[in-house]
């Protein structure tokens, strides 16, 4: 653990020192509400009015949500029996540089479309091998499609999903590579073709890989040199929750 720590700590200071010329910042989470495109029959969003400034003279609400919705981070315990939760990821894994993979010509055509070893290749001809201690992230362009819920996930039911996603064999090409985690601008890392979950279940989680899911602007975002920061609150047992994503991208 320690020299895992190690690694993520010097590709976060490497990535760091190469935003000194300054940075912008990108949000990569969606607003959570009443229009947030849900995982196929999960539960729906849940307020209540607690107290109101009316009656009270201060505000609160309580929020019941399904771990999984909107943008929102995967613990590895989500398919791993006792595995890490929320609670206990550590911070040095939640700042981290991140990477983009871009299947969106290939998703265009193909709902399904999944990063295959190869697009792992051709990203690291053209920028380098990808760092340990690295997130990598999927865009595919399917944020794009948010606004449009059957559009979004290819099916009204839990049958016939289709989204892009991570395909087994790179997600163990990138478990070799060390990585921290997976990132993706559709509803899952696995394809919505792939019910199983093979990447959640046999590979990633597993490696002890945690996940981000219905990311958006990742189109704001370069190939190489963002760090990311995943603000997922610690909750003891969490397979997961609706999280702040936001990127320090490399001012032009």
């Amino acid at each position: 653990m320690a020299q895992h720590t190690e690694t993520v700590i010097a590709a976060r200071d490497a990535a760091f020192a190469a935003l000194a010329g300054g940075f912008r910042l990108v949000d990569l989470s969606d607003a959570l509400g009443p229009e947030t495109i849900l995982w196929p029959g999960a539960p729906a969003l849940e307020v209540l009015e607690a107290v109101t400034h009316d009656a009270h003279g201060y505000h609160a609400r309580v929020f019941t949500t399904f771990e999984h919705a909107g943008t929102h981070f995967d613990a590895p315990e989500h398919f791993v029996p006792g595995g890490a939760d929320t609670a206990s990821i550590p911070i040095d894994d939640l700042v981290v540089p991140a990477v983009i993979i871009d299947i969106t010509k290939k998703a265009a055509t193909v709902p399904n479309a999944v990063v295959e070893p190869g697009d792992v290749e051709t990203f690291e001809a053209q920028h380098g091998p990808i760092p340990s201690g690295t997130a990598v992230l999927m865009r595919s362009g399917w944020a794009l499609r948010k606004t449009d819920p059957l559009s979004y996930a290819g099916s009204e039911g839990t049958t016939g999903l289709a989204f892009p996603g991570f395909g087994v064999e790179a997600a163990r090409l990138l478990v070799e590579r060390g990585v921290v985690g997976l990132g993706v601008d559709t509803l899952g890392i696995d394809p919505g073709n792939k019910p199983d979950f093979p990447v959640h279940r046999d590979v990633s989680h597993p490696a002890g890989l945690w996940h981000l899911e219905n990311l958006i602007n990742l189109e704001q975002l370069p190939e190489t040199g963002s760090v990311i920061a995943v603000g997922v609150p610690r909750i003891v047992g969490g397979t997961g929750f609706p999280t702040r994503v936001f990127a320090f991208v490399p001012r032009q």
